[in-house]
């Protein structure tokens, strides 16, 4: 990684290739890969279950730039509805 950061396009292609959210079948109303971008490069990723305010707020994300937030709960499903 330099110090511009990693593309967050071949991150999000290289996670869809490798979890193979076209090719697994999930709930109907699921809404996988990425749902908010930034602009548009990562300097560092930070994980959780899911995409709540405590999550984001957590990380960081909103006052550090280049930050993916990794999340097995996105922000749109049924859950958070």
């Amino acid at each position: 990684m330099t110090d511009a950061g990693v593309r967050l396009s071949e991150v999000v292609e290289y996670l869809d290739d490798f979890l193979r959210i076209r090719e697994v079948a999930d709930e109907p109303n699921a809404v996988n890969g990425l749902q908010v971008e930034n602009a548009g490069t990562i300097d560092r990723i930070v994980a959780a279950v899911d995409a709540s305010l405590e999550a984001i707020e957590g990380a960081g994300v909103g006052g550090v730039a280049g930050t993916l937030l990794l999340v097995h709960h996105g922000l749109f499903w049924e859950g958070n509805v």
